[in-house]
């Protein structure tokens, strides 16, 4: 009777008093509770922020997931539509009119799709042409547009396709994904320092900037401009809402 009074005693000893494991208890109860009020803080001023862009933007959000959705079924035909979607959600911000902080986390939030494969057919659409696109597919479309990103030459997807360039030894219709992505690593291993600008190539780039900022100066908030190479010499792709242009024109 005694050694199981002094074995009791031993782990009666070894408990922590009713007090402690309540003081403990009620410490993890406060910090999990400035985690939700940290956290609820922090969507707060996402919904704030969303509340800027008023019930337009959650509308026009709304109907690009909604696009986004039907033309999955079909993405062989229809990437180029996604990601265009895509490109303006997050471009403009719109995924904040929904509750969501940022782009990524729309995606997961929404089930659209992976971030990189998102990232991927929005660099399609900047890159190229819808035609152009549409001819070489989602995936050839990306490697292409990796390739000219590695190479030191100042050349785009477009007019590479232009020309009738070959990349090692084979036009860029013919040459597989495979190996458009092994010539953009040998490319990539071979570079020693950033890629070269020309003069033209700077002059446009300046001259997008330049337009940007006087469009914005004159209300045409978000608008943006980007100096593109096409056939013939450098463009200066333009983009405004529609709410501002109407303003630019005096309507």
């Amino acid at each position: 009777m005694a050694g199981k009074t002094g074995k009791t005693s031993a782990v009666q000893g070894k408990r922590r008093p009713a007090s402690g494991r309540a003081a403990s208890a009620g410490g993890r109860a406060a910090a999990a509770g400035d985690k939700a009020a940290a956290a609820g803080a922090a969507l707060a001023r996402v919904r704030a922020e969303a509340v800027k862009g008023g019930g337009a933007a959650e509308r026009r959000a709304q109907a690009l997931l909604e696009l986004i959705e039907r033309r999955k079924a079909r993405i062989a035909e229809d990437f180029y539509e996604i990601g265009e979607a895509l490109r303006e959600l997050q471009r403009k911000k719109l995924y904040l009119a929904l509750g969501h902080a940022t782009f990524g986390e729309m995606l997961k939030a929404r089930g659209i799709m992976g971030l990189s494969q998102a990232k991927k057919l929005i660099g399609v659409v900047a890159a190229l042409p819808r035609d152009k696109a549409l001819t070489l597919g989602p995936e050839k479309a990306y490697a292409l547009t990796r390739y000219t990103a590695a190479t030191p030459e100042v050349d785009t997807p477009a007019w590479l396709l232009d020309q009738g360039a070959t990349i090692a030894g084979k036009r860029v219709e013919e040459i597989s994904v495979r190996e458009l992505t092994a010539e953009a690593g040998k490319v990539r291993d071979k570079a020693t320092g950033p890629k070269r600008r020309d003069p033209e190539e700077q002059r446009a780039r300046a001259a997008a900037r330049t337009a940007q900022a006087a469009l914005r100066k004159r209300g045409a908030r978000g608008a943006t401009v980007e100096a593109r190479r096409e056939k013939g010499g450098y463009w200066l792709r333009v983009e405004v809402p529609l709410e501002a242009a109407a303003a630019l024109l005096g309507e």
